[in-house]
């Protein structure tokens, strides 16, 4: 595949696009530091005319400056070259959460809770580090993720959960206010209270017990195709117990994640590192989980092509604590993949850029097939010579 030049940018290969954007896997090399690899997001021209597409885009960019945290994706830089706004994102190399969820259901079983509680342990390190921003003049930001969800978290190949995507997130300060009634993020992990047009860093707390549940068990906490159903689940559907369908999991667990899914916001876990200390307190309970360890577990359930037994992942995680056996990964230099060691997460990433490709909704793919579409007056042109045709037709038949 051939490369493209974007100021100090060489665009490699498209990763997505959505409404307002297109992401690029990039390499950059800057006038001074360290070459990397970086995702590259540009916003769409026939955009760019729209002064509250750029506002939003322009906020996001803010916000991410103020996050620098390992758990968090790393923005490099923000700009505009030749009238694009562009934002040099960190490329995570590694598989998001939802595709670990969906390769353990397929091949390995449950996902061992001590995978869960660390997965957990390091989101919530990512929410504490934004939810408590604050600006220059020492004012909070009031940042809330709103989209947090297995989509957006990646294992990466150094064994750190990252939480990406900022783009609906909202602060205080945002230059755009949403629209009355508009709900963003994905109705399965949007908190009851969003629903009604209430939003602080509570409803990232619901998000995570969501998160959480559905690790532990397997499953959707709420699940219906109409979005409609939806919303009424999210409202009104009593929250089973984890435990109802894992019988390993422990009350205190049980009991934890019920607190997160309190639907009164009051009863709910109130900061990012509470819920963090519950999570760690419980882990407690098991044998410590050290990063390589993570990695090497994910990297073995990536591997797996098979159906095994629902518990071999557990099994496997057992096998991997007692021997002490772990993948030991460093980032090379130059922007080179540290994926090369771990080939099945390799594969998991691949897969990963064809998904995003696959469900961009719009972007640079509809807007090809919008130029390659039959115009309106193509279409009338068609049906004036058909019209023509049975014209002569019928004179032909008369004469």
């Amino acid at each position: 595949m051939g490369s493209t030049k974007f100021g100090a940018y060489t665009i490699r290969e498209a990763l997505g696009a959505g409404g307002m954007a297109s992401v690029h896997l990039a390499d950059w090399r800057p006038l001074s530091g360290v070459p990397r690899r970086v995702a590259l997001k540009r916003l769409f021209a026939n955009v760019s005319n729209s002064d509250e597409i750029v506002a939003m885009f322009i906020d996001e960019a803010r916000l991410a400056r103020y996050l620098d945290h390992p758990n968090i994706a790393q923005v490099y830089e923000f700009g505009r070259l030749s009238g694009t706004y562009f934002i040099a994102f960190e490329y995570v190399q590694g598989p998001t959460v939802q595709q670990l969820q969906k390769q353990c259901e397929a091949h390995v079983g449950y996902i061992p809770v001590p995978v869960v509680l660390e997965i957990g342990i390091q989101l919530c390190d990512a929410l504490h580090h934004a939810h408590n921003q604050v600006d220059e003049e020492n004012l909070p930001l009031g940042i809330v993720h709103r989209d947090v969800s297995p989509q957006n978290l990646i294992v990466s190949n150094t064994g750190l959960v990252k939480l990406i995507d900022f783009g609906l997130a909202k602060a205080k300060q945002s230059s755009v206010e949403s629209q009355s009634g508009m709900v963003k993020g994905k109705l399965h992990y949007v908190a009851p209270e969003y629903l009604e047009g209430e939003l602080d860093v509570r409803c990232d707390l619901w998000a995570v017990g969501v998160v959480l549940w559905e690790l532990v068990t397997g499953r959707h906490l709420f699940d219906s195709p109409d979005p409609f159903k939806m919303v009424d689940l999210v409202r009104n559907m009593p929250i089973p117990p984890a435990s109802r369908y894992r019988a390993e999991v422990e009350s205190e667990l049980d009991d934890l994640l019920f607190k997160a899914l309190a639907r009164d916001p009051g009863k709910r876990w109130q900061t990012a590192q509470s819920l963090r200390a519950a999570l760690a307190a419980h882990a407690k309970n098991y044998p410590v989980l050290t990063k390589s360890q993570l990695v090497t577990w994910v990297e073995w359930v990536f591997a797996q092509k098979q159906k095994a037994r629902e518990d071999s992942g557990v099994s496997k995680l057992h096998d991997i604590l007692e021997s002490g056996v772990v993948h030991l990964v460093q980032e090379p230099a130059g922007g080179s993949s540290a994926l090369a060691k771990l080939p099945a997460m390799e594969a998991a990433v691949e897969e990963r850029r064809r998904e995003s490709l696959a469900a961009m909704p719009v972007g640079e793919a509809m807007l090809a097939r919008n130029r390659s579409a039959v115009r309106p007056w193509q279409i009338a042109v068609f049906v004036l010579l058909a019209i023509v045709g049975i014209l002569v037709g019928v004179l032909l038949r008369r004469s």
